[in-house]
């Protein structure tokens, strides 16, 4: 094996009383929030969505109610108060309707961000017991589908790399299941440049996108080639 490598929302309210406001503002998150802080955060947000969708609901049927008698005429009908300059006007029932589209839609909104974390989570932790496990193939189709690569191909190049040895190369600049020079590793191109040389999964993500960016035959000059 060559050594000759070149390495270069949104939170929602919603208030009800004579009129009824709604909002969507999503709720500040840090970037290295954990996906599991971040799905109790989206759980939180949609009970809260679903909370404001009750209450707009129950605002607008109160509002239908009040337009009718019981007779299905118009309330106050048989004898109409004039409306003095103090007293606020009723809250419009088609405004109320779209409050309500719009709480429905806060609550849409939620659901599928729940269901997208709650997915990344599984993935991760499906992951995490592959790597445990050292079944690297799952891992390496999975960053392959991502970067639209081979996954064949990059099994191949990490088993003459490295024999599928996490630790292969632990005395040697070369480190790994692809074999990173540790300076290459650590440089700006690598967005898994802050784990570990010997993060398995972060080696198949890292390589599956350096050969998606055309750097295959620089990074692996013999067993790109030959493998891939």
């Amino acid at each position: 094996m060559s050594r000759r490598h070149r390495w270069i929302a949104v939170l929602a309210f919603l208030t009800v009383a004579t009129a009824l406001t709604a909002a969507l503002v999503a709720p500040a998150a840090d970037a290295s929030t954990p996906l599991s802080g971040k799905l109790r955060i989206a759980r939180r947000e949609l009970r809260r969505a679903n909370e404001r969708l009750q209450a707009a609901e129950a605002a607008l049927a109160a509002a239908l109610a009040g337009t009718t008698g019981p007779a299905g005429t118009p309330s106050g009908s048989a004898s109409p108060q004039p409306e003095t300059a103090s007293a606020p006007a009723p809250a419009s029932v088609d405004w109320l309707k779209a409050e309500v589209a719009k709480a429905r839609k806060a609550v849409r909104v939620w659901e599928m961000r729940v269901q997208r974390i709650a997915g990344q989570v599984r993935q991760r932790q499906q992951i995490a017991g592959w790597e445990r496990r050292a079944e690297w193939m799952p891992i390496i189709e999975i960053a392959a589908r991502r970067y639209h690569v081979k996954a064949d191909g990059m099994y191949r190049m990490m088993m003459r790399e490295s024999g599928g040895r996490r630790r292969a190369g632990a005395d040697s600049a070369f480190k790994g299941l692809f074999q990173y020079w540790t300076v290459a590793w650590s440089a700006s191109w690598n967005p898994w440049r802050h784990d570990s040389i010997y993060d398995g999964s972060s080696q198949i993500f890292a390589t599956a996108y350096a050969i998606h960016e055309g750097w295959g035959p620089q990074f692996w000059t013999t067993t790109f080639a030959s493998q891939y």
